[in-house]
């Protein structure tokens, strides 16, 4: 027999709250248990210093929740004899629900008549009150949980009981470290070699190769110290190549260059000027157009003459410089000796620097000058006498005459540009050691009077460096420091010693000239430009400096 519409209706009614509360009860529990489970992990995360909580532990865990509620809301769901049985219960209907559905198949007439007898009995029964959906008592406990989890989030401290946290700390420091080590070993190596490579030595080739090995993975402070040691092999054989007489010469050649005198022809002083600069390059330049104008026709006889007389005189000047020793006699002079020496032979020099009591080093270091003075005065002889040829000719000056003159500047400037390298390469190995060695002096027991790094603090008490190492002195005291003062008094006489210097302005009479001090400062400043102190390219802008001077001297 089919059951009625309204049996079926209420029926499925209690199946749907009961199926809702049992899955609100179910997630309560489940949000329970993840609330002690929460707090349990803050708790191993903070005083363990474990990390659990990641972004797939999270979705693995929300996963497995959700599973579980779902099976088990499922497995746990009524069917229409539990709900018949519910109804009875709390409507009390005395079994007429699950009698109606376990009597639905009989045909027996006490069947039917009960059948009809509770049917009616259902339909007659209100569900209002009976099955409300609500929160169950988990949800409580889970709030609870959860509010005790997150308190311990915000109010725990970090701690690390077992030292993992400062383990893994220190394992990312070290791996931080060897990756800034390898790239700043690595920047170091290509800023060398891009400059080194281009000095074509075979015997720089196995230290390059050292370098380029040297950004393998390794222990940063090794590999930093090896990288630095590489690096000192390399300057030092740098220095011996700068040290050379050839490459020597190349200097001792611009320095006599610088001495040559101005021209009143425009072609002629931007020569001179392009010489004393020591920019071989744009001599060259000039003398190539020159050389073109020439076989193109372009000067006339007239010009070809001046141009002919102009570098006719320049040679002059070159085969003086060429025979002057200038350089020597100022290494002599340093060293307390007679500049006369200069004028002696190789062998007759090193055997009277020997007499005078020189220590080897200092001998040989005059002589290598020596000898870079007598390969400069070669080269400058070699461009005079290339200049000379030019328009010696009975046809007068020619293009061909230039060729030997090129030849000559081209030379120049290939000394002048190893010379450069090799003062770039040693300076690119400073700044590399520089930037390796910065921090790595820190806390090694130095003596109390060595050097200290170039960077960083350590225990020496001297040279470069933060030095925070001991000052010993004897018992005495005798190697402390003390001030004290002469008094004397001033009389008549001539002043044997003055100094000049900067500081604030004093009232009274001038005790000097202006112009005389101008004088005096212009005079220094042109004998320092002759001596090499000074750069001859600010040779105008001192020139500027004391017109203005002495013109602002002269104003009232």
């Amino acid at each position: 027999m089919p059951l009625s519409g309204v049996f079926r209706k209420k029926v499925r009614l209690v199946q749907v709250r009961c199926g809702l509360n049992l899955l609100l009860q179910q997630v309560g529990r489940i949000l329970a248990v993840a609330g002690i489970v929460a707090a349990l992990v803050v708790l191993v995360q903070r005083l363990l210093a474990v990390v659990v909580l990641t972004p797939m532990t999270l979705w693995v865990f929300w996963g497995v929740a959700a599973g579980i509620v779902l099976v088990l809301w499922v497995l746990r769901l009524p069917n229409r004899m539990q709900a018949s049985l519910l109804l009875d219960e709390r409507l009390g209907l005395r079994e007429r629900c699950s009698t109606t559905l376990a009597l639905l198949a009989s045909d027996d007439p006490f069947a039917r008549a009960a059948r009809a007898e509770s049917l009616a009995a259902i339909e007659r029964a209100s569900l209002r009150g009976h099955f409300p959906i609500s929160l169950s008592r988990s949800w409580y406990y889970g709030v609870g949980a959860w509010l005790g989890a997150i308190a311990l989030i915000f109010l725990l401290p970090q701690k690390d009981l077992l030292g993992l946290h400062q383990k893994k700390q220190q394992q990312r420091d070290e791996a931080r470290k060897v990756a800034q080590a390898q790239t700043q070993v690595k920047q170091t190596a290509d800023a060398v070699k891009a400059v080194v490579e281009k000095l074509d030595d075979p015997n720089l080739r196995d230290d390059l190769a050292k370098l380029e090995a040297l950004t393998q993975p390794g222990q940063p402070q090794e590999l930093k110290r090896e990288a630095i040691k590489t690096l000192g092999n390399l300057s030092e054989k740098l220095k011996e190549l700068r040290g050379g007489a050839q490459v020597d010469a190349a200097n001792v050649t611009q320095q006599m260059l610088r001495r040559l005198l101005g021209s009143s022809d425009p072609f002629s002083q931007q020569l001179r000027m392009a010489l004393a600069k020591g920019d071989f390059a744009q001599a060259a330049n000039l003398l190539s157009q020159l050389q073109r104008d020439l076989a193109a026709g372009k000067l006339s006889d007239e010009q070809r003459k001046n141009l002919a007389d102009q570098l006719q005189q320049l040679a002059k000047e070159l085969r003086k410089l060429a025979e002057q020793r200038r350089e020597l006699e100022q290494e002599l002079e340093k060293a307390g000796l007679d500049k006369k020496l200069a004028q002696m032979s190789a062998q007759q020099l090193r055997q009277a620097l020997q007499e005078k009591g020189l220590t080897p080093e200092q001998v040989e270091q005059i002589m290598n000058k020596m000898a870079a003075s007598q390969m400069a005065a070669d080269k400058c002889s070699g461009l005079a006498q290339a200049m000379a040829a030019c328009g010696a000719g009975a046809g007068g000056l020619s293009a061909d005459d230039l060729s030997q003159a090129l030849e000559q500047l081209d030379t120049l400037e290939s000394l002048q540009q190893q010379a450069l390298l090799l003062q770039a390469g040693l300076d690119r190995i400073a700044e590399g050691i520089a930037g390796l060695g910065s921090g790595m002096g820190y806390g090694e027991g130095q003596g109390p009077f060595r050097e200290g790094w170039a960077d960083g603090m350590s225990n020496g008490s001297g040279g470069p460096g933060q030095g925070f190492g001991p000052r010993d002195s004897d018992a005495d005291g005798q190697t402390g420091t003390k001030s004290t003062r002469t008094r004397n008094t001033s009389n008549e006489g001539p002043v044997i010693a003055s100094w000049y210097f900067k500081d604030m302005q004093v009232k009274g009479e001038a005790r000097r000239e202006f112009t005389d001090v101008i004088q005096a400062g212009r005079a220094s400043a042109a004998e320092a430009i002759s001596e090499n102190e000074i750069p001859r390219k600010y040779e105008d802008a001192v020139k500027k400096y004391f017109g203005q001077l002495e013109q602002r001297g002269s104003q009232p």
